[in-house]
């Protein structure tokens, strides 16, 4: 339709003029009458699409287009971070998730079964709490975050936690495992949690180096431990930076908005 093509145009060259445009500049961009640009320009600026200097009058882009395309981005970030771990899931047919700090709690944000019918799993329910000391996705979060956020994360869930015999709950043994985990690159709860599952999680490391995020795999301990000798790890890492490289808010707001 005219009507259509005509105010695409107009907001099209507003966007290409970071120091604004004037309406004859602009109108004559478009090929348009000044008149039929002027009508277009004052709808688009009361939805705030775009914004005109009182004083210079020259018209730029408004605050309604930025955060239109800031909720464009946050849903192309989510189907590309989605599209990531549900290929690691097709490939290693076991349920992968994603855990992130959340206020004072590390959450799982996203989680991909398996599809499998006839394979034994575990799964991670979305918005399930991590507990920090025993989950292999909190575990490598909090192997790369400072020690005072680290107590912080763990007092707020309610402190070191003992869920089976090999449950880590002593402050210099889980300082040692921090260690491992940065060393390694990767963090393994081998039945900390639960007897006969494991998790194997791996950090997603920011370009300023921060880490607020996980990616993690749960299912079966010998098979979850079989898997990380043949490749599932580095698969993984992978994708971490892929998504890495994406996030340029936060993964819940990419994959959970409003968490």
């Amino acid at each position: 339709m005219q009507i259509i093509s005509r105010t695409v145009s107009v907001l099209e060259e507003v966007a290409r003029r970071p120091d604004g445009g004037g309406l004859v500049e602009i109108a004559n961009a478009c090929s348009l009458p000044a008149a039929t640009c002027h009508r277009l320009l004052a709808a688009l600026a009361e939805d705030e699409l775009v914004e005109q200097d009182p004083l210079t009058r020259r018209y730029s882009v408004g605050h309604g287009l930025v955060q239109l395309a800031g909720m464009v981005t946050q849903i192309g970030r989510g189907a590309s971070i989605e599209a990531g771990m549900t290929a690691l899931r097709d490939r290693w047919r076991e349920c992968f998730f994603l855990a992130t700090v959340v206020d004072d709690a590390i959450i799982c944000v996203r989680s991909l079964p398996t599809i499998d019918p006839n394979r034994m799993t575990v799964t991670v329910p979305l918005g399930q709490p991590m507990v920090p000391n025993v989950a292999g996705s909190g575990k490598a979060i909090l192997a790369h975050v400072s020690p005072a956020e680290r107590e912080r994360l763990i007092a707020a869930a309610g402190g070191m936690a003992r869920f089976t015999d090999k449950s880590i709950v002593d402050a210099e043994d889980f300082e040692s495992e921090m260690k491992g985990i940065r060393e390694r690159g990767y963090a393994l709860c081998d039945e900390e949690a639960e007897i006969g599952a494991a998790t194997v999680a791996v950090p997603i490391v920011l370009p300023e180096g921060t880490v607020r995020s996980a990616l993690g795999t749960i299912g079966p301990r010998d098979r979850i431990v079989a898997l990380a000798e043949e490749g599932l790890i580095e698969d993984m890492e992978r994708t971490a930076g892929v998504i890495a490289g994406l996030e340029q808010g936060t993964i819940a707001d990419a994959l959970v908005p409003g968490i």
